[in-house]
């Protein structure tokens, strides 16, 4: 973290006004360092711990141990996934190298990482990875405002095996303005995966400025 306060100043506007790859990995390149200092501690931003509490009720726990954290950046949904279930093998995929070197210096409490593998990835080309197909797929913070589309889903179906199950979470507001219902309805008509069930939860904690922000989070197999 540099001495000059640009870190600090960084905050979820700056995260919801990027346009392109581009911009998303010159953001996260200034933020990666302070992100949990100045956004997750200071905002009560709850929503990595949220949706790995919620994919741990929810998936399968028969469901085999291989699993994409898509978007990770610093790591917390892996880290909280980790805790919640014994021996749960996580890859991390992110647009920002800085943000996975993050993801890289967290441990589970046997000290060993929470990550197998950390993946630099653009989500809105195909992705190549070598260490899937991955029995499930979760991801918290990537579908907001400024960021992926709903297109981008395309590129996270084959990356998990049949009958693998997804957890996705789509902020509230990006969901209705973009059309993703229609999006999990084409692909579920067109028998890539199975119908969604939609659930809404909160993702900052209260007492924080921003309390009140939902996500959409979209649970679903493919077939």
């Amino acid at each position: 973290m540099s001495g000059d306060g640009s870190e600090q100043a960084i905050d979820l506007s700056d995260a919801y006004s990027v346009k392109t790859p581009q911009d998303n990995k010159a953001l996260y390149a200034k933020w990666a360092a302070s992100y949990e200092s100045s956004f997750v501690d200071a905002k009560k931003y709850r929503y990595p711990r949220a949706i790995a509490e919620l994919f741990d009720r929810v998936a399968p726990h028969d469901l085999g141990n291989l699993i994409a954290d898509v978007g990770c950046g610093t790591g917390l949904v892996g880290l909280y996934l980790s805790a919640l279930r014994d021996g749960v093998i996580v890859d991390g995929l992110d647009i920002s190298p800085q943000m996975l070197e993050q993801a890289g210096a967290k441990k589970r409490g046997d000290g060993s990482a929470v990550y197998r593998n950390l993946i630099e990835a653009d989500l809105t080309q195909a992705i190549n990875s070598a260490s899937g197909p991955y029995d499930g797929l979760i991801s918290s913070g990537t579908f907001t405002h400024g960021h992926l589309g709903p297109d981008a889903l395309h590129n996270l179906i084959p990356l998990v095996r049949s009958g693998g199950w997804f957890l996705i979470g789509v902020n509230a507001e990006h969901f209705a303005g973009r059309g993703f219902d229609e999006e999990f309805a084409a692909l579920a008509k067109s028998g890539q995966i199975c119908a969604p069930t939609f659930e809404k939860i909160h993702v900052y904690d209260v007492g924080s400025p921003h309390y009140g922000d939902q996500s959409v989070t979209a649970r679903f197999m493919r077939l």
